[in-house]
């Protein structure tokens, strides 16, 4: 910056000797001679003075050559006079002009400009510049891509870009980007996209188009997520209702509404006239995921981000009715914001208030214990846990365990090996296979360390077995165990289920897993250059134990009932034995 200002100064004296040349020209033409004279001094202060105050490279006998970090470039630089700046870009770190009289380097960075001159063997000057350009625009964009107007919104031009850098850093992640979405069905997609991208738009407005694009990849783990910051602040006013999602059919229940206006458990017919099979069509696109069931157990957890980006009103009319068959009934209902929300709200039932990521309870007069496992998180703490779980069960003399993985969204598979240990009777594995695509983007995106571009394929179990998991023999729980699942048990918690049941460590009961036999994961987070939306995306594709390429599915349950029926089906066969 600071060479570029000193040129403007040299440029702006220049002119303006110039000027006074012109005008003696103008009034005396028999001064010629002296102005020839000046001029010829204008240019020459004008060349000296520029190479005074910029690096120089004086021409020898042999050719400019070029390094870059350290590598010699084809070709030769002819230095060009007539060309102010005579531009050479590039994308590396350090920029070396040499010949075998005198060299200069220069050390690049982002949106670096480097101003130097060569004095040509004729005496000219050439003012040359060495200009930093991405060597891949979508991965490194320029500064003024990045630059975002006054009012925050991102311009057409950027928004196409993020779809573009969205796009490309999918491809260069997944593993099969089409495994579910054909190739020419996507692509369309995306250009409908950018066809209609309006001229200005919030980051919420490119998530409303640009997320359906990430769905359409169907893979659960790989999503856009949902900037919630951009619109739940402290202020803003939402629908006061919090609602479940049937995962059997598209339909709506109450959860929660503000001073208990609407009662727990009535089911929502529609809200401003849209019914409730209308507002879950229309949420689907936004709903990662390999089937339909568990892309509807995530849209009750989406709920009310969607509702606001969709379909916020100054007032809500809402229709409902407490039981199938009954009377429809109305209440209208007015935003408001959170905090006045959680105050209004009625409290949940003290059995569903979660502290921590796994629990138990003992129902002595049952001879049950209950486990409630919500998430795959510190295998370190669960091995403590557990270790202490088995050992109070083993004194209170339990002989039943139902462990509760309904809602467990997953988490560390970690975490399931350690519980696994203490309840299976034989030696175990979650995973059968893997495949992992590495490129260059996700070795950008990753710390892990060791890895090489290429694609890496791993056996969970080994020719000889070794690679199974031995139980804890001398810890082992003796006492039946019991598995609850719903279409919401995804990722870790799925495969946790998956190797219960193929290993026969006791019952399941309750929905198929939304998490499949054969499945994308171990995701990575991206997040788009100019709007920073957040991307997570699979890199690695797994096979659980014993799961058939041809036969993808989650866990069955030994006894299907729905989610909500199967604690009650639990203490039913365990009464019955």
């Amino acid at each position: 910056m600071q060479n570029s200002v000193r040129n403007c100064c040299h440029t702006d004296f220049l002119i303006d000797l110039l000027s006074v040349i012109f005008n003696i020209l103008m009034k005396n033409l028999k001064k010629t001679l002296l102005v020839c004279g000046l001029l010829s001094v204008a240019v020459g202060v004008f060349a000296q003075d520029e190479a005074k105050t910029l690096p120089v490279l004086r021409e020898g006998k042999e050719d400019i050559h070029i390094w870059v970090d350290g590598r010699l470039q084809p070709g030769a630089w002819l230095a060009d006079p007539r060309t102010r700046p005579d531009v050479y870009p590039t994308s590396g770190r350090r920029v070396k002009f040499a010949n075998e009289r005198d060299s200069v380097v220069f050390d690049v960075e982002k949106d670096g400009a480097y101003d130097f001159v060569v004095l040509t063997a004729e005496g000219d000057s050439a003012f040359t510049r060495v200009q930093w350009e991405s060597a891949n625009p979508l991965e490194e964009p320029s500064a003024e891509m990045l630059r975002r107007g006054a009012d925050g919104k991102l311009s057409k031009a950027q928004a196409r870009f993020d779809v573009d850098a969205l796009v490309y850093t999918l491809g260069e992640i997944h593993p099969d980007l089409f495994s579910a979405c054909r190739q020419e069905d996507f692509f369309r997609a995306v250009n409908k996209v950018k066809d209609e991208m309006p001229d200005s738009v919030t980051a919420l407005e490119l998530f409303r188009r640009a997320a359906p694009l990430v769905t359409l990849v169907g893979d659960g783990h790989t999503m856009l997520r949902f900037p919630y910051n951009d619109i739940f602040t402290e202020t803003y006013l939402r629908l006061p209702l919090f609602v479940k999602v049937s995962t059997s059919e598209p339909r709506i229940f109450v959860d929660r509404c503000i001073d208990g206006l609407i009662p727990a458990g009535a089911e929502v017919l529609s809200i401003n006239g849209r019914s409730a099979a209308e507002m879950l069509e229309a949420m689907m696109p936004y709903a990662s995921g390999e089937r339909e069931f568990f892309r509807l157990s995530r849209l009750g957890y989406d709920f009310a981000a969607l509702f606001e980006m969709l379909y916020a009103a100054g007032k809500y009319d809402v229709a409902y009715r407490l039981e199938e068959g009954t009377d429809t009934l109305r209440s209208t209902l007015r935003p408001a914001a959170f905090a006045e929300m959680k105050a209004r709200m009625p409290d949940k039932k003290k059995e569903e208030r979660k502290a921590s990521d796994y629990s138990f309870r003992i129902l002595k007069d049952k001879d049950v214990a209950v486990m409630d496992f919500r998430s795959f998180n510190n295998p370190r703490r669960m091995a403590a846990f557990a270790d202490s779980m088995f050992s109070v069960l083993g004194k209170e003399h339990i002989g039943n365990l139902i462990i509760d993985i309904r809602g467990n969204g997953g988490g560390n598979s970690a975490v399931g090996d350690v519980l696994l240990r203490y309840i299976s009777h034989k030696p175990f594995r979650q995973m059968g296979k893997g495949l992992a695509r590495i490129t260059p983007t996700t070795l950008r995106l990753t710390d892990y360390p060791g890895l090489k571009p290429g694609w890496t394929f791993f056996d969970g179990e080994g020719e000889d077995g070794s690679g199974l998991i031995l139980p804890l023999a001398e810890k082992r729980y003796k006492g039946k165990v019991y598995l609850l699942t719903s279409h919401m048990t995804f990722s870790s918690a799925s495969s946790f289920a998956w190797a219960f049941k193929h290993f026969g460590m006791g019952t399941v009961i309750g929905e198929e897993t939304g998490g499949m036999s054969v499945s994308f994961g171990d995701v990575l987070l991206y997040r788009l250059p100019v709007s920073r939306l957040a991307c997570t995306i699979s890199w690695k594709r797994f096979w659980l134990y014993g799961a058939d390429e041809n036969d993808i599915h989650g866990t069955l349950p030994d006894y299907a009932v729905p989610q909500e029926k199967a604690l009650g089906k639990a203490f039913e066969l365990i009464a019955d034995e």
